[in-house]
């Protein structure tokens, strides 16, 4: 279901909207981005980028769909092209904006879409990976732009820059060094000047002197190279449309690298404020004589909806037809305007997952508060944030924060898996597991909080596999002898509220983290799978040890690295949320 937005400057009648049903249609202004393309070698192209100014009828809706960004690619391998966004509705023109092309990889050529993804560097052969194009399918005015070629010369080629809503992606310059993603196309619809949906930078390649192309302004990632400290790109900027960096060769050290993930997209609405506020839906903000309606997620936009039975203020707020619920993603203030008796979820942050063949992190507790009587005054929320993965093999991934609502009991961030090296899991909401890569037995999991989750599972060191970050439905796995890595703990099911909120994942909050694991033992085993409701996948060597973060406002716990030797971080925890609901 949609989030509607809490209002400000409300009043008693219907928070600003009493006496405004009836009216005439009114012009509404929309901005639609799309999400940026993955980069692989190439740098993936910004997403489509297209304006639009429409009658909306009054007691109509409009359906608001934002694309998340392409996945990343790596040196060798494909990337993901970005999601389209989309604005429709009954006697509306339904506008489309097309994800951004796909960065090739080395040898390919990328994808055309919304702007172009650049293509990938040469080999031996010498002969350039083409540009590809932007504007696909055709619009007036132009959605995007063509991306740029890589370069072909003996056995080095730089990836091409990914094409952007303002200008096309550079070609590759020099056997060594990527170029440039496009610039990205400016809007002033949120009462500023901002740019989105630039391009990827392009990937450099080269011993030792390798250089990344600079991402386009707009929020297009840098390609990887020695000139930015990292072979791997970085990924373009959530909700600018930017697409992904690609990835960097290093033959002296890293070899061949991962590229990044486009950013996701946006879709604002804005409309004159000299009626009041005509609608509701996405963040609502007052700039200046209009109205603004920011969706940075899927949802929908209510022209002059009934408000009758809305009876507080805070969070983003949306119905099922049977209840009102106001969801938190970040802190703020609860604030009834009568006495009310609701039922209130708190999920706090999961944990990070731990380093090089790391535990998964636990996720955060989660207690569901049922039947509590509210008054009319302010409750404070805290909404906390997931721990960052853990920085090395000695230590843990760090705790998520904590939730609450209120005076209500405090829920606790999920504990962080541990390193690889004979780390336990840490205490949390759910514990953390433990590493599996040091020598001897590995010690166990992290133990729960009372009632808010569950253990860490414990890792296997003769087989260097990392256990699985503790769960809000149950424990994490603890691997045994040529098996996969861990698996995160289950969440728990809470699917009305998932679904009204447009939280969680699946239905469900606050999976554990999957463990990392030496994918260099006999059998090549895989890191474990996240557990339901936002936990992270860990990661094996084979991917470069990486493992995903966890999802936002799931509670989830990151996922613990892979590989041999300390190559890279634990993923991050997902952050919490906190929900409050009560009968229509």
């Amino acid at each position: 279901m949609p989030i509607l937005e809490s209002f400000a400057a409300t009043s008693a009648r219907g928070y600003g909207f009493a006496g405004t049903f009836g009216l005439p249609p009114f012009s509404v202004d929309f901005l639609v981005v799309a999400g940026g393309g993955g980069g692989a070698n190439g740098g993936g192209g910004g997403g489509g980028f297209r304006t639009s100014t429409q009658s909306v009828a009054s007691s109509s809706t409009v359906t608001i769909t934002v694309g998340g960004g392409g996945s990343a690619g790596a040196f060798y391998s494909a990337a993901g092209i970005g999601n389209d966004s989309t604005i429709s509705g009954s006697g509306l023109t339904t506008i489309t904006s097309t994800g951004g092309g796909r960065g090739g990889a080395f040898t390919a050529t990328g994808t055309a879409g919304g702007s172009g993804g650049g293509g990938g560097g040469a080999d031996s052969g010498g002969a350039l990976s083409n540009s590809s194009a932007g504007n696909t399918p055709s619009t007036s005015p132009s959605q995007g732009n063509a991306s740029g070629s890589g370069f072909g010369q003996s056995t080095e080629g730089g990836g091409g820059g990914g094409g952007g809503a303002g200008s096309a992606g550079n070609n590759a310059p020099s056997a060594r060094t990527g170029g440039a993603g496009g610039s990205g196309a400016t809007s002033s619809i949120s009462g500023s000047s901002v740019t989105y949906a630039g391009g990827g930078g392009g990937g450099g390649v080269g011993s030792a002197n390798s250089t990344g192309g600079n991402g386009g302004t707009g929020g297009g990632g840098n390609g990887g190279g020695n000139n930015f400290g990292t072979q791997n790109g970085r990924a373009g900027l959530l909700n600018f449309g930017g697409g992904g960096g690609g990835s960097g060769y290093d033959a002296t050290t890293t070899g061949p690298a991962n590229g990044a993930a486009g950013g996701s997209g946006i879709v604002i609405a804005s409309y004159s404020n000299t009626l009041g506020q005509r609608a509701f839906g996405g963040v609502v903000t007052q700039v200046g004589g209009n109205y603004i309606h920011t969706f940075s997620g899927s949802g929908t936009f209510y022209a002059n909806p009934s408000t009758s039975g809305i009876k507080a203020t805070g969070g983003s707020i949306s119905s099922d037809g049977t209840y009102f619920y106001h969801a938190f993603k970040t802190g703020g203030t609860f604030t009834p305007t009568q006495s009310i008796t609701a039922d209130i979820l708190v999920v706090a942050g999961g944990g990070g997952g731990g380093r090089t063949v790391g535990g998964g992190g636990g996720a955060g507790g989660l207690l569901l508060f049922t039947t509590q009587s509210l008054t009319a005054q302010n409750y404070t929320v805290l909404v906390g944030a997931g721990g960052p993965g853990g920085t090395s093999m000695t230590n843990n991934g760090t705790n998520g924060e904590d939730s609450r609502f209120g005076a209500l009991t405090l829920v606790k961030g999920g504990g962080g898996g541990g390193g690889g090296t004979n780390v336990a899991g840490a205490t949390g909401g759910s514990g953390g597991a433990s590493g599996g890569a040091g020598g001897g037995t590995a010690p166990s999991g992290g133990s729960p909080t009372t009632s808010q989750g569950n253990s860490g599972g414990t890792g296997n060191n003769p087989n260097q596999l990392g256990g699985g970050g503790g769960g809000a439905g149950g424990v994490g796995v603890s691997p045994i002898a040529a098996q996969n890595a861990g698996a995160g703990g289950i969440g728990l099911d809470y699917s009305s509220w998932a679904s009204a909120t447009g939280t969680g994942l699946d239905g469900f909050f606050a999976g554990g983290g999957g463990g990392g694991s030496n994918s260099g033992a006999s059998y090549r085993p895989l890191g474990g799978a996240g557990g339901k409701g936002g936990g992270a996948n860990g990661n094996d060597q084979a991917n470069q040890g990486i493992p995903t973060a966890a999802q936002a406002n799931t509670g989830g716990g990151g996922g613990g690295s892979g590989g041999n030797g300390d190559l890279s971080n634990g993923g991050n925890g997902g952050s919490g949320v906190v929900i409050v609901r009560y009968a229509i």
